[in-house]
């Protein structure tokens, strides 16, 4: 009797997860189809209501744009926003905490919710923006299974090339904290991965998203260890020694080249900055090189050297205490080329 009982009450357990199991992917699946649908929607009508009312004169222009907010439009971005809400919900409340280490029941369809999710991050709503970087923190630090993992690393690469620029920097927060949660069980293509992901950024064109891959950058460095500094070291000098077109032509004819010669540069600095700012009390066998590089471009277009100095003010901060023992590790001639080229050549006395 109490080993049909026990096999009774195995059968009833089986079938409630089971039950929930369908539960969870209906729901899952319904609430990814309407955010698809109401994500175009919301797009097309914005859109069209944009052109109807370009289309006006000045006198009508701002009644139409009063007679859009009221009209089809907010209808579906406030169903969009309260998808997001209910998601945003959903998800916090399935994963664990910071400490816990359990198995969020939602595991297997993080690939299919992250893409909403980090898309909700540009939400004009600033409860719900507020909200999705919350909850994207708490999906980042939940264990996950080997098997899990390289499709969400492969559904947070695909939400790298939005159009928002918002959205494409939330992805870099995102793997710094879902790589140091999985070190130890990531496999060696992913990491590869992630840093393709990561360095790609160094050159976005928006630059709070270069200044986000940069930090990100040296998470990763201090993560890999030094190794992984030495490949990319190689990269970014190159790509800082990017020359850049005169001005004045460029201006005349087609200003993109310097645009771009910029963004390559600016990478290329922001990749030596992450590569300094990984190791914040020491100075490696390669590093001094890199600082005397960094420092040719002090006197480069903005932002460019404003990298430069917020890398060189950073570097006197946490080096200073012990400067008289690292100065050691550099040469005659780079103590004197860095006194030359910066402003607060004190620290090398």
């Amino acid at each position: 009797r109490v080993s049909t009982a026990v096999v009774g009450e195995h059968a009833k357990v089986d079938r409630q997860q089971m039950f929930a199991s369908e539960t969870i992917f209906r729901l899952v699946e319904k609430s990814t189809h309407l955010w698809v649908r109401l994500t175009a929607l919301y797009e097309l009508e914005k859109a069209h209501n944009s052109a109807a009312v370009s289309t006006d004169d000045d006198t009508t222009s701002s009644s139409k744009k009063e007679d859009a907010d009221k009209g089809v439009v907010p209808c579906a971005r406030d169903r969009l926003r309260h998808l997001r809400h209910t998601l945003i919900t959903c998800i916090c409340s399935v994963c664990p905490e910071f400490d816990a280490m359990y198995r969020c029941p939602l595991e297997s369809y993080l690939p299919v919710l992250l893409p909403p999710l980090l898309a909700a991050l540009e939400d004009r709503d600033p409860d719900i923006s507020r909200q999705a970087r919350g909850c994207a923190e708490l999906t980042a630090n939940t264990p996950l299974l080997t098997e899990v993992l390289p499709q969400v690393l492969e559904a947070v690469r695909s939400v790298s090339s939005s159009q928002s620029w918002q959205v494409r920097s939330s992805v870099l927060p995102f793997l710094q904290v879902m790589i140091f949660r999985h070190q130890c069980s990531i496999a060696e293509e992913d990491m590869e991965m992630v840093r393709g992901l990561m360095v790609s950024l160094l050159q976005d064109q928006q630059v709070e998203v270069r200044e986000m891959a940069s930090a990100a950058v040296a998470v990763l460095v201090r993560i890999v260890g030094e190794e992984l500094a030495l490949k990319l070291k190689g990269d970014f000098c190159e790509w800082s020694r990017q020359k850049l077109p005169n001005r004045e032509k460029a201006s005349a004819g087609d200003g993109d080249d310097f645009k771009s010669a910029v963004r390559k540069r600016h990478a290329g600095v922001l990749g030596m900055a992450a590569l300094i700012g990984a190791y914040p009390y020491d100075v490696p066998s390669w590093m001094p090189e890199v600082l005397v590089q960094l420092a040719q471009h002090v006197i480069d277009p903005i932002p460019i050297k404003q990298t430069v100095r917020n890398t060189f003010g950073e570097f006197w901060r946490t080096h200073q205490d012990t400067w008289p023992m690292l100065k050691e590790k550099f040469t005659e001639d780079q103590l004197s080329a860095l006194t030359n080229l910066l402003a607060s050549p004190t620290y090398f006395s």
